[in-house]
């Protein structure tokens, strides 16, 4: 009886193994995928090449045809009025040079060569000019006369470092009295006496309105000991 029981299972045990053999490959087969036949590529066709013959000529190229404007361009509308350009001015009638002249007539302006019988003699009338002769050099003592003329202040540092001397100045007095300018007509050797002289005429002397003057006036500067 415990030999029917081993043939019985023999069978068995070979199809159970048999069956599991086949599903192992079954399903190693769905996961590793197999390899697929590529598919030929067409080849493609050679190229052909073809030689073209081209000949050099000097013949003119034909003209090219006048090609109407774009469409999207403005064209202006004509003026209603043509514009005049302005006029010229009016050339001065020469002679061709010559060399039995020994110099030659300067011309001023546009000029036109002509013959020599229809050249201009006359040169064109320049406007004369209004030279204003300048108004005489007045001599003034200061603190004498017209008008206002206060003393300069005399600078500090020229007190300390005892500087003394004259300075002469030449201004200009306008209509309506005040000093339109003034300069150094001759000058002491220290700076800070010669500011102080223009400084105070130029700011505060004041004189009658009237025509315009030019004063000459010497200012000394002497410390008072």
């Amino acid at each position: 009886m415990n030999q029917a029981r081993h043939e019985i299972s023999f069978p068995a045990i070979v199809t159970t193994t048999m069956w599991t053999s086949c599903l192992a490959i079954g399903l190693i087969g769905i996961v590793i995928p197999y390899a697929k036949p590529l598919l030929a590529k067409k080849p493609e066709p050679p190229l052909q090449a073809e030689i073209l013959n081209v000949e050099l000529t000097n013949d003119p190229l034909p003209p090219l045809e006048a090609s109407a404007p774009p469409p999207n361009i403005i064209t202006p509308p004509p003026t209603a009025e043509p514009i005049t350009p302005p006029s010229a001015p009016s050339l001065i009638a020469v002679a061709a040079p010559n060399p039995a002249i020994a110099f030659e007539l300067p011309v001023a302006g546009p000029t036109r060569v002509v013959a020599a019988e229809q050249a201009s003699y006359t040169t064109p009338a320049e406007t004369p000019r209004t030279v204003t002769a300048p108004a005489p050099v007045t001599p003034l003592v200061f603190g004498r006369g017209e008008g206002k003329q206060p003393a300069p202040i005399y600078p500090a540092r020229a007190l300390s470092e005892g500087q003394e001397g004259i300075v002469r100045v030449l201004f200009t007095v306008g209509p309506d009295g005040r000093t339109l300018a003034a300069e150094l007509a001759s000058r002491s050797p220290w700076p800070l006496l010669n500011e102080a002289a223009l400084k105070v005429i130029r700011e505060r002397w004041r004189f009658s309105p009237g025509p315009i003057r030019r004063y000459e006036v010497p200012i000394n500067f002497k410390i008072q000991k």
